[in-house]
């Protein structure tokens, strides 16, 4: 006879990002590269929702570009004069599960290093979850007091990062150019500016260095 453990909830997550492609990109790439919470027969699946609409608008793109890309709203189309870079930054994760030959606590135990692993990585707003198994045992997991919260690592780039350990998540942000907002490599290719161009130089010679 076969027991299951099955997980049903829901998470509110903010994922690093300058664009909607990026930020999407990031939380992707996280998801992919979290413990697995497994069963014989599957693991848990999770699915991702952005939120309806957007909560950040800036009059100029990622690059610090006005372009004739940007949305605008009073004509509902694109417009160079009028146009707003807008990003909507929550995504609901979905979480759903019905593992078979789990016992309730080797479920919990996956799960917790889940949520923990994910809130490090990126900001969890909401969390509502609820875990049974073992035919009678139920467990409700929520952030009522913030502790998913304050897992998250700050970027080395935050101010309340005294020590400027990285975010797991910064490898996958490119790199501004000197005094730009634009990519290093996209300013190489396209302006000449002296300090950018020696950087970004520099990093070619080391990348092609073969250690001779």
């Amino acid at each position: 006879m076969s027991f299951w453990t099955h997980i049903r909830g829901v998470v509110m997550v903010s994922p690093m990002g300058r664009s909607q492609p990026e930020k999407r990109y990031i939380l992707d790439t996280v998801l992919e590269h979290l413990p697995r919470v497994t069963g014989s027969e599957g693991d848990m699946d999770v699915h991702v929702i952005q939120r309806t609409g957007h909560d950040m608008s800036s009059s100029h793109d990622e690059f610090g570009m006005r372009t004739n890309n940007l949305t605008d709203p009073l004509y509902g189309g694109k417009s160079y004069e009028h146009g707003w870079h807008e990003v909507q930054t929550q995504y609901i994760l979905v979480l759903d599960g019905d593992l078979r030959d789990k016992r309730f606590e080797e479920t919990k135990k996956d799960l917790m290093k889940w949520l923990c692993r994910l809130a490090k990585r990126v900001t969890v707003y909401e969390t509502l979850v609820e875990l049974t198994g073992d035919y009678d045992r139920r467990m409700i997991i929520s952030d009522d007091a913030d502790k998913f919260w304050k897992m998250h690592e700050d970027p080395s780039w935050d101010e309340d990062n005294k020590d400027h350990e990285p975010n797991w998540c910064e490898f996958m942000m490119w790199e501004r150019g000197y005094d730009s907002d634009m990519p290093m490599k996209l300013m190489y290719k396209y302006y000449k500016d002296e300090k950018n161009d020696a950087e970004v130089e520099r990093r070619m010679r080391w990348e092609d260095d073969d250690g001779t």
